[in-house]
């Protein structure tokens, strides 16, 4: 199998040095493009490998499409000088257990690293900006740190086994949504419940405001009959607004009686011991109010 991929890619050498000028370095043939060199081939043993930045000088800034396909790597070091990674530049390396991407990477190719069952787990730079189709499909990853800059559509196809964690970002935060689209969802999902708790709570207060003002005519316009109120009803009603106070020989009195009562059978008064008053007792179903006789 390797000697019919190496056959394929010395005949596309062959075409490409009658089209462009091919050059070599050690384990690699390279073209370059305004003194910048893009690897097309490596003729290597395989192995730990670190692609080296520079080529005769030339800094290195892209691996070509299939350059080490079908190679016998077992890890790779890809240099800081590299800006893309070809479609099917790993494609078919079994024994490749590991990957180092730099942060200066920005594409990654369709079938980059498909068909690579070693490689268990893999960093997507946040640099990262596009990621083509099947790039990691057949892989043996188990685990995948995303670059927060991939669509949704990008990290669907990409080919990430099912049974793969995700990690989103550089914090590394685990998560079952494997789409900065389904995050973007959530976050807006979480920004619309706020705003409805917010709105709630304004509902919630205007009721209040309204029930306590009803409560108050309904008191002041029958002062010598009971009012019967909830407690639920009266409960965040200070008792200031209701009830008028009078000194008497130094002290206070409340003006109104207040009796609470659970069964509307038996009622017990309420009587203020100290002012100011904070409120109406909620320990009973009922309360009553009615003007002093």
């Amino acid at each position: 199998m390797r000697s019919l991929i190496l056959s394929a890619l010395i005949l596309a050498s062959a075409f490409q040095t009658a089209t462009g000028q091919t050059y070599a370095s050690g384990d690699y043939q390279y073209t370059l493009s305004n003194n910048q060199a893009t690897i097309i081939f490596y003729t290597g043993a395989g192995g730990a490998v670190a692609i080296p930045s520079k080529l005769n000088s030339d800094l290195v800034v892209s691996i070509g499409s299939a350059a080490f396909l079908g190679s016998g790597l077992v890890s790779v070091i890809i240099p800081p000088s590299v800006t893309s990674i070809g479609s099917n530049a790993f494609n078919n390396c079994p024994n490749l257990t590991s990957v180092s991407i730099p942060n200066s990477v920005t594409s990654i190719g369709s079938e980059a690293f498909r068909f690579c069952p070693s490689l268990t787990s893999v960093t997507i730079p946040n640099s990262v900006t596009s990621i083509g189709g099947a790039a990691f499909s057949n892989s043996g990853l188990g685990s995948v740190f995303l670059s927060p800059n991939l669509s949704s559509s990008q990290i669907s196809q990409a080919g990430f086994p099912s049974t793969a964690v995700f990690y989103v970002g550089s914090v590394g935060l685990p998560t079952s949504m494997a789409t900065q689209a389904d995050l973007a969802t959530t976050q807006a999902q979480l920004a619309t419940t706020q705003a409805e708790l917010a709105t709630t709570k304004s509902q919630i207060t205007t009721a209040i405001n309204e029930g306590k003002a009803s409560g108050i005519a309904s008191v002041t316009a029958s002062p010598n009959t009971w009012s019967l109120f909830t407690a639920s009803q009266i409960q965040n009603m200070a008792v200031g607004d209701l009830v008028l106070t009078r000194q008497v020989g130094g002290g206070f009195v409340l003006n109104y009686d207040i009796e609470q009562s659970t069964d509307l059978q038996t009622w017990t008064p309420y009587q203020a011991l100290s002012l100011p008053l904070t409120g109406l007792p909620t320990d009973k179903a009922f309360v009553r109010i009615k003007a002093k006789q």
